[in-house]
C-alpha cells in the first residue's frame, strides 16, 4: 500500500507528539483505506445495475466475511472496517505476548457460527509475527484453509512480515509500511510506538 493519503496519516501515527484525539482520527482514516486495499483482494462478482436513466456494470463483493480482530490493539480498526464492509461479522482473540520472552499465549477466543467463508485478520502491529500466526492456527484448527485468511495491519516489522507469509500468501497481507528492524524488546523500528496504548488514551 503506498499513496499520498496513506502516507499523509501515517506521518501523524508516527509522530510522537500525536495526541489521542488525533491518532484515533488518523488510524480510523487510514483503516478505512486499509479494509478498501484488502477487500479488494476478495472475490467480487461482475453485476448489472439499474440507474435511475439506464443500466451499468459494477461489482459486489462475492464472499461472507469475517474479521478477526487481535485484541486489544486490533479492536481500533474495528469500526473503520465495519464502515467499508457493514455486514461482515465479527470474531475476537484475545492474544498477549509475554514481554519477557515476546512469545504469544491465548486467553480468548469467540467466533461466530455458521463460519463464514474468508477472515481478515487485524492487528495494527506485525512485529514479530508470533500472535498473528497463532491467530492463523487457530482459524485453520477451525477449519480454514491459507487460502481463505487474510491480514490488515499498519505497520509490519519486515522479519513479521516474512514469518506470516510462511503461513498465508503473501499478496493476503495488507500493511500501510513495513519497516527493517526489531529492537531489542521487539518493538518496530522506527514504528510509532504501542498502538493500543496511543489509540485508547492509556
Amino acid at each position: 500500500m503506498n499513496s499520498h493519503s496513506t502516507e499523509r496519516f501515517l506521518s501523524y501515527l508516527r509522530d510522537k507528539n500525536t495526541d489521542a484525539v488525533r491518532f484515533r482520527w488518523a488510524s480510523d482514516n487510514l483503516a478505512r483505506l486499509l479494509c478498501i486495499e484488502a477487500t479488494g483482494k476478495l472475490p467480487h462478482r461482475e453485476i448489472e445495475i439499474e440507474t435511475p436513466v439506464g443500466t451499468a456494470s459494477g461489482q459486489r463483493l462475492d464472499t461472507d466475511l469475517m474479521v478477526l480482530p487481535i485484541y486489544r490493539a486490533g479492536q481500533s480498526l474495528v469500526q473503520a472496517f465495519l464502515g467499508v464492509v457493514p455486514d461482515a461479522a465479527v470474531g475476537s482473540v484475545l492474544i498477549q505476548r509475554n514481554e519477557e520472552t515476546a512469545q504469544p499465549k491465548l486467553y480468548y477466543k469467540k467466533l461466530p457460527h455458521p463460519l463464514p467463508k474468508h477472515v481478515i485478520i487485524l492487528d495494527p502491529m506485525l512485529a514479530t509475527a508470533g500472535s498473528a500466526v497463532m491467530a492463523v492456527n487457530i482459524l485453520k484448527d477451525e477449519g480454514y484453509d491459507a487460502e481463505q485468511i487474510y491480514f490488515a495491519g499498519v505497520v509490519a516489522a519486515q522479519q513479521g512480515f516474512n514469518r506470516l507469509a510462511e503461513h498465508i500468501p503473501e499478496d493476503h497481507i495488507t500493511v500501510a509500511a513495513i519497516d527493517p528492524v526489531l529492537n531489542e524488546k521487539k518493538y518496530i523500528v522506527p514504528g510509532l510506538g504501542d498502538y493500543g496504548d496511543r489509540y485508547f488514551g492509556t
